[in-house]
Formats: structure tokens, C-alpha cells, sequence
């Protein structure tokens, strides 16, 4: 099993975005670009749902996934996308491009494997769950 890492980047929209500049937002500013978030959100959700769902194929399948979304004012409209699958890939990227706006732009950025987590003694699902 590997994990399929995809970039997603939206066009930019609202005036944090726009002007990269998040340093000190408004209320109003922050309340944009949270309403963007959920748009994409509300975009994307259904149709990452049903990925772990989908029936078995040859390869391709997926058995979880993680949206990761970028954490600074000026970059809400950054994501990364974990993807575990088996083999293969599952073409995920050409299907979310036909659901993004317009100049969005998905890539994947490649399938890995786990090495080795740190601290030893935990997986990185024990450790999450700590946090």
C-alpha cells in the first residue's frame, strides 16, 4: 500500500489571497477566505467520500483519504490530498479537475511508502490520535 500525494492549488480569490498578504487580516478578510474554504469543501467532500467506497478493481483502489489544507491566512486555498491505495493509480487528479473552478491546478506529486516514524515506538495513526 502506498500513499498517493496530490497538490491542489485554486485559483486565488478574495484580497488575502490575492495580494499573498495575511499578515494582519481583517475580521472581514478572515471571514472570505474561511467562506472560500467551505465552498471548496463543500465541492470536494462528496466526491473524496466515495473513494474508499468505490467497488474493487485490478488496481486503483483506495482505502483512505486526508485533505490537508494550507494553514496561513494568505494561503487558505493551498491543499495537499493523502491518498492510500494499493496499486496503481486511481486517476484521481483528472477527476477533481472536472469539478474544480477554473484554473485550479491538481498534480500529483508522487506514491510513497512509509519508512520509518518518528518517535519509534508509535505509528503515525497512535500519534495522531494523541494530538
Amino acid at each position: 500500500m502506498s500513499t498517493l500525494t496530490i497538490s491542489i492549488h485554486l485559483p486565488p480569490t478574495g484580497e488575502l489571497e490575492i495580494s499573498g498578504n495575511g499578515s494582519s487580516p481583517t475580521g472581514d478578510q478572515m471571514a472570505e477566505e474561511l467562506r472560500a474554504r467551505q465552498k471548496f469543501l463543500d465541492i470536494v467532500s462528496p466526491y473524496l467520500e466515495t473513494l474508499p467506497n468505490r467497488p474493487p478493481r485490478r488496481s486503483g483502489n483506495v482505502s483512505r483519504v486526508e485533505l490537508l489544507g494550507g494553514g496561513v491566512w494568505s494561503q487558505l486555498n493551498r491543499y495537499l490530498l493523502l491518498v492510500d491505495v494499493d496499486i496503481g493509480e486511481p486517476r484521481i487528479d483528472q477527476e477533481l479537475l472536472t469539478i474544480l473552478p477554473k484554473e485550479s491546478k491538481v498534480s500529483v506529486v508522487g506514491a510513497f511508502d512509509a519508512l520509518q516514524t518518528w518517535p519509534e515506538a508509535t505509528s503515525a495513526q497512535e500519534h495522531r490520535a494523541r494530538a
